[in-house]
């Protein structure tokens, strides 16, 4: 995927299959994309995820996804997750649910935090860590 930005607005191009990360300068956030073990997809972000990293992030993981496949959003990197970051769930579950997909946040300390200052915990569908990194 290519990202460009200009001002506010933010222009993304789709990606061919090779390109697996993407690191977005502006913010410091690196978003890679791998198949986990059981064929789903597994989406993960090391930096943080605030208002300009958010809609990047959201496009990163829509634009991944197919039909009837499991991603995990592994979010267990992430030092700082804003509350913007809530808006990637809601296009993940709106786009999953508009394709037949399934998704799920392995969620580390800052994404943990707000989930349960938002009494999010029990909304959003939440994985364990596994051992395949």
């Amino acid at each position: 995927m290519s990202v460009e930005s200009s001002g506010n607005k933010v222009r993304t191009t789709p990606v061919t299959v090779a390109e697996k990360s993407v690191s977005v300068a502006a913010t410091g956030a690196i978003f890679t994309a791998h198949d986990g073990p059981d064929g789903s997809l597994v989406v993960a972000v090391h930096g943080d995820i605030d208002m300009r990293s958010a809609p990047m992030f959201s496009d990163f993981v829509c634009s991944r996804m197919s039909s009837k496949r499991h991603v995990t959003l592994d979010l267990s990197d992430v030092d700082f997750f804003g509350i913007a970051g809530l808006t990637v769930f809601d296009a993940v579950h709106e786009y999953t649910a508009g394709i037949g997909a399934s998704w799920s946040v392995v969620a580390g300390r800052s994404v943990s935090r707000l989930l349960r200052v938002a009494d999010l915990e029990s909304t959003i569908p939440t994985a364990r860590p596994s051992n395949d990194k």
